[in-house]
């Protein structure tokens, strides 16, 4: 397998639940649960930079505190594009690249498609897949919906990071179904969705998200919001209950086409001289 390389971010190797990354001169240590298996580079994990515990937080070498001295860190790349990374509570860091295959699809079908496009990217995060499709885009917009309003405030910035218009993104922090139940009453509909929505969820009141059961009755609204000459579709996630034919199945709900025209993948980040990790899947499909 190639090495995997998303800009300035390359995986070094993962093992032990954990994984080992740098972006740009920086080194991170972080969970991957999926990584069951041991190490295979063992030399390459006792310096890295920052080191994330599930029960400590993170520890830094630039800083004694990650608290009272936040470390100076480097923005993540892919293109012209450029995120802010944080050191966030759960040891996330704000990026998925795992997404590169299909950022790398969508900038170039959107790219070629003259259409106007309307896409929503639900369960948006930090936005690198809005931010890709703004850019790629000739004539439209983008709306970046996520639950989480410090995940869209943190996409805003990546917005203005990125350096692209501020109309070319419209950020609303909502429960994905509630919004889409909206739309449809006001018959709104989209030429493009995105979707990767994760095993399990928390938001407000007390409302819980769990993939397996909640995504087949998000797939029925994504059908009454999806224009009726769609570009594409694009769902992705990270559950190992479900498949890729999981995934193309909703997917043919949705667009009404035979699972023949969806396209299915594993999102891999592979490794120069260690272990690959395995990512999560995605199912597409693009107007021919």
């Amino acid at each position: 397998m190639k090495t995997f390389k998303c800009g300035n971010f390359e995986l070094l190797d993962c093992g032990g639940g954990r994984r080992l990354e740098r972006i740009g001169n920086e080194t991170f240590v972080r969970q991957a649960p999926q990584a069951v298996f041991s190490p295979a580079a063992s030399g390459l994990w006792e310096e890295a930079d920052h080191l994330f515990d599930k029960d400590r937080g993170w520890s830094s070498s630039t800083a004694k505190d990650i608290d009272e001295s936040p470390c100076i860190l480097p923005d993540f790349e892919y293109g012209d594009i450029k995120m802010e990374l944080r050191l966030s509570e759960n040891g996330q860091i704000g990026i998925y690249p795992e997404q590169k295959e299909n950022w790398d699809w969508l900038s170039s079908k959107i790219a070629a498609d003259p259409r106007e496009h309307r896409i929503l990217n639900g369960f948006a995060y930090t936005g690198g897949s809005s931010l890709v499709c703004a850019a790629a885009a000739k004539k439209g917009l983008v709306c970046h919906l996520d639950a989480s309003k410090s995940a869209v405030n943190w996409a805003r910035s990546n917005r203005e990071r990125a350096g692209l218009p501020e109309d070319s993104v419209r950020f609303i922090v909502d429960d994905i179904s509630a919004f889409l139940e909206r739309e449809i009453r006001r018959q709104n509909s989209y030429t493009g969705l995105i979707l990767d929505p994760p095993a399990f969820g928390r938001a407000k009141g007390g409302k819980t998200w769990r993939l397996k059961r909640d995504l087949p009755g998000l797939m029925k609204l994504c059908s009454r919001v999806m224009d009726k000459d769609p570009s594409f579709l694009l769902l992705s996630c990270h559950d190992p209950e479900v498949s890729k034919e999981d995934l193309a199945g909703y997917c043919c709900s949705v667009l009404r086409v035979p699972a023949a025209e969806i396209e299915t993948l594993d999102l891999v980040l592979s490794s120069e001289k260690g272990n690959s990790l395995p990512n999560g899947i995605a199912a597409r499909w693009y107007r021919s």
